[in-house]
């Protein structure tokens, strides 16, 4: 029984030692042990993960895609911002405003070298505006522009009279560039109504002013049929004249005036004497054509002074108007006023008659036609004086035309 025991034994540790044996390592080299534990791959290593053990398999978890279509969502339209424009930069300008019932002005300075002037006025879209700038050199130029930064008239053009439709109801800016020296300037603006004017075909149509109305009874009246001839005869001779240049003729209770030579301004002064005044005369303008005129000049000099001054204010046979300041006559020297400038208010062509007025107020002329005032000019060189018919033929040798009523108001009565 104690043999059977024993041998029971050693079997067990036969045994045990058989186990023992089993897990002996392969032959080679034996594994290094890593002191880090795991390897954990990384896009670089190029080795794969060893498996954690886990008592308990970790559980599954379930995840539920749902395939869902792109929804596709519009960008939010978003509106332009307007951005208004940026109104031009407008200089500082003397504004021009016509009198009551008038459609024109005229306005003199003076500029220095490289300046440039501004002047400003308000006016309707399609009305017509006509702008004239004069200077003794003709070195003063022109622009034009609205307010709306719009250019009609570019200075840079260098040029001195502009006429067109204006294209909108604004203000409208008028500049004057010297380009040589510190001159003299006189600037003409004429923005005829827009209504109907009298054309050449019709009679014309009295304007707003009326010096019956304003004066009273006047002065002096002469309805040039002969009554009052004396005035014009020559005081050594008793006749009237004719000379190489100019010639007056009554004949049939109507007075004539005739320039004999083209291109050559000839004037007469009869005997009185006026100082401030308003002036009326009707002419007919007889056989004419292109600019040939004729007109007045007033405050002359004393009879038998032996020189020849005054201010001339004439009509054309085309419709235009002239103002200029006599000064001499040997030589002919002038100083223009206001250069010609057409004027809606005087009937151009052949027999036409035409109403001037001239109202004198110590350095300040005031020209009418038919009733509407066409100019403004002001000059102090010559104060009073006699007045007299002018003529200028420009296309018709020994132009003609009548004188047909001679009418003054003396504003300082003798």
């Amino acid at each position: 029984m104690k043999k059977r025991i024993i041998f029971i034994c050693l079997l067990l540790v036969v045994l045990a030692f058989a186990a023992t044996s089993c897990k002996l390592p392969a032959s080679g080299n034996p594994p290094t042990a890593s002191p880090q534990g795991p390897i954990v791959p990384t896009s670089t290593t190029g080795v794969a993960a060893e498996p954690t053990n886990t008592s308990v398999p970790p559980t599954p978890v379930m995840v539920t895609v749902t395939s869902m279509p792109p929804t596709a969502v519009p960008p939010t339209a978003v509106p332009p911002t307007a951005i208004p424009p940026t109104p031009p930069t407008l200089p500082p300008a003397s504004r021009i405003q016509f009198v009551a019932g008038g459609t024109s002005a005229v306005l003199n300075g003076n500029i220095d070298s490289a300046q440039t002037l501004y002047y400003v006025l308000g006016a309707s879209g399609t009305q017509t505006m006509n702008v004239k700038v004069w200077s003794p050199n003709a070195d003063v130029y022109l622009g034009v522009f609205g307010a709306d930064g719009q250019v009609l008239l570019n200075s840079a053009s260098q040029e001195t009279l502009w006429s067109g439709t204006l294209p909108a109801t604004q203000d409208y800016y008028l500049s004057l560039t010297a380009t040589g020296g510190a001159t003299s300037y006189s600037l003409s603006v004429e923005i005829p109504p827009l209504a109907a004017t009298p054309t050449a075909n019709i009679t014309a149509v009295p304007g707003s002013f009326d010096p019956y109305a304003t004066y009273g009874n006047p002065t002096f009246d002469d309805p040039m049929t002969g009554e009052n001839i004396n005035d014009w005869v020559n005081p050594k001779t008793g006749l009237l004249p004719n000379t190489n240049y100019i010639k007056i003729t009554e004949t049939g209770a109507k007075f004539y005036v005739t320039g004999k030579l083209k291109g050559f301004s000839t004037w007469y002064f009869q005997w009185r004497d006026l100082e401030d005044f308003y002036f009326q005369s009707t002419f007919d303008s007889g056989a004419c054509a292109g600019r040939d005129a004729y007109g007045m000049i007033l405050r002359g000099p004393e009879h038998q002074a032996g020189v020849s001054y005054g201010y001339v204010v004439s009509f054309s046979c085309d419709g235009q108007f002239n103002v200029f300041r006599l000064d001499g006559a040997n030589p002919y020297t002038i100083k223009d006023l206001v250069s010609w400038t057409k004027s809606d208010y005087i009937l151009g062509g052949t027999n036409k008659q035409n109403v001037m007025g001239i109202q004198a107020n110590g350095d300040s002329f005031t020209i009418f036609a038919n009733g509407h005032q066409i100019a403004q000019v002001t000059d102090n060189k010559y104060a009073s004086g006699r007045y007299g018919v002018f003529v200028s033929p420009d296309v018709t040798a020994n132009y003609t035309y009548r004188v047909v009523r001679m009418t003054y108001w003396d504003l300082i009565p003798k």
